[in-house]
């Protein structure tokens, strides 16, 4: 999950991966093992797990055929939101998906992946000081599209965007993203001391005794806007007390190929409906209608 707070993503100096802190610039996204292959179990004490295990690629989820376990795929099978039969020729197998989920209802396994998923959309927008009614859901992967307007729903969001190449997304980025090269400058001294900053990037700032710095863009005002910022995330803002400027950070980016996505027919639908696409499937559930746009699904409420 990442928010895209005016169209563009936002971006931190360090994060955690495997429990470890990594401080290098990244996306600002936060992960969580919730997904199609996610395996489905009771634990000791019978209640309903969902991953962070998953079945992977291969043997991939009980309906493939190929002796996986149950998963999340197979539970949207039975709940009739998957084809029989996906791209590239694979017949899913309901008798298998059925046999591996043994008696657990599918249902409620969608409810406990979506649960979690749910918990992470709110850590990227409600935990941050912004109100997931205010956006519009992106949906990509090869499920995630499944699920998107049930966790719009219980956001309160009225529309969710399902790309044509949702399935593929992530790869799509990475081809066509822009390169990017980050230089750090530290500092670590009162903002009122510095002359002459750079004119564009960012600066990492901070009230002085405090831990954690947020990333303001550099400019006319920084100080005010750093304020502003503080209290959007934090909920208050002391102009009285001194800034601190713990580093400046300048970018040298080097814009990605041009892309043009294709766009397919222009299409309305309402649901319930199944939406099938190369590499993922979109769920249009009872409430909710879709038309393509261009090379986008857009699913809104009625």
């Amino acid at each position: 999950m990442c928010l895209l707070p005016g169209g563009w993503a936002a971006r931190v100096s360090e994060r955690e991966v495997g429990g470890l802190p990594v401080r290098l610039p990244s996306v600002d996204v936060h992960t969580v093992g919730a997904g199609g292959g996610s395996l489905v179990r009771r634990d000791a004490g019978g209640a309903l797990r969902v991953g962070p295990e998953s079945a992977g690629a291969d043997p991939g989820p009980a309906c493939y055929g190929r002796g996986g376990g149950a998963t999340v795929t197979d539970a949207n099978l039975l709940l009739g939101r998957l084809p029989a039969e996906l791209p590239g020729g694979l017949v899913l197998d309901r008798d298998a998906a059925e046999a591996a989920l043994d008696g657990i209802d599918p249902a409620a396994v969608v409810e406990v992946v979506n649960a979690e998923m749910l918990r992470a959309l709110r850590v990227v927008s409600v935990e941050r000081g912004h109100d997931p009614r205010d956006f519009a859901l992106v949906a990509y992967g090869g499920a995630g599209p499944l699920h998107a307007c049930a966790l719009a729903e219980e956001l309160g969001m009225e529309a969710v965007l399902v790309p044509a190449a949702a399935g593929v997304l992530s790869a799509l980025g990475l081809a066509a993203g822009d390169e990017r090269r980050d230089r750090v400058v530290s500092h670590v001294r009162p903002l009122g001391e510095v002359r002459d900053p750079p004119p564009e990037g960012e600066a990492d700032l901070r009230y002085r005794g405090q831990s954690f710095e947020l990333a303001v863009p550099l400019g006319e005002g920084l100080a005010e806007r750093f304020h502003r910022a503080h209290e959007e995330r934090y909920g208050y803002a002391d102009r009285a007390r001194e800034i601190e400027l713990v580093a400046v950070r300048t970018a040298e980016v080097v814009s990605g190929p041009d892309l043009e996505l294709a766009s397919g027919e222009p299409q309305g639908v309402s649901g319930p409906a199944v939406v099938e696409q190369d590499g993922s499937t979109l769920w249009i559930p009872p409430g909710w209608e879709g038309a393509r746009d261009g090379p986008c699904w857009v699913v809104t409420r009625e």
